[in-house]
């Protein structure tokens, strides 16, 4: 029988271990983000199919890439409200729920808990407005609109992902 250790005891994310029934080590760690999934979205302006993308700093590797917007999830609101929330603070769009459309859920990494819940948020390029950042990572942030084919050519993978299963569901 394996059981997992728990090796580090912080707010948001964690490392853990899986041991044997001796409690040895077997080799296989991994990060919990104490249960807590995320929403990604990409905009697509409805008049000329541009992409709206987030360039922002990613800590972990100390740069800044180019990819899908993104939230966390908050207890006391339902998945599409977040993304509302965060196209109007991040990408600088006043949205209904009728321009969200959801293509997919998905698991981050093998090596990861966390579900991430993917949306295409259509929008008027003509309506974007001012950004209202939460923190300093998304004030640090710029948008870039880009075309299809340069989607494919992204490190991130959210981007490529919603494109597919949009295409796969008919949405786009």
């Amino acid at each position: 029988m394996r059981t997992v250790k728990q090796l580090t005891n912080n707010k948001y994310l964690n490392i853990k271990e899986v041991v044997d029934k001796e409690n040895h080590v077997t080799g296989f760690q991994f990060a919990e983000r104490r249960g807590v999934d995320s929403v990604a979205f990409i905009c697509l302006d409805v008049n000329n199919e541009q992409f709206l993308l987030n360039k922002e700093l990613k800590p972990p590797i100390n740069e800044r890439l180019l990819g899908a917007f993104g939230g966390s999830f908050d207890k006391d609101k339902l998945p599409v409200e977040i993304v509302i929330d965060e196209v109007k603070e991040e990408a600088g769009f006043s949205v209904d729920k009728e321009q969200v459309k959801f293509v997919g859920r998905v698991l981050v990494s093998t090596q990861m808990n966390q579900y991430c819940y993917l949306y295409l948020v259509f929008v008027n390029k003509e309506d974007q407005g001012e950004r209202k950042p939460e923190n300093l990572i998304e004030a640090s942030a710029e948008t870039f609109w880009c075309k299809w084919d340069d989607i494919y050519k992204l490190e991130d993978w959210k981007p490529i992902t919603i494109l597919a299963m949009a295409q796969a569901k008919a949405i786009i």
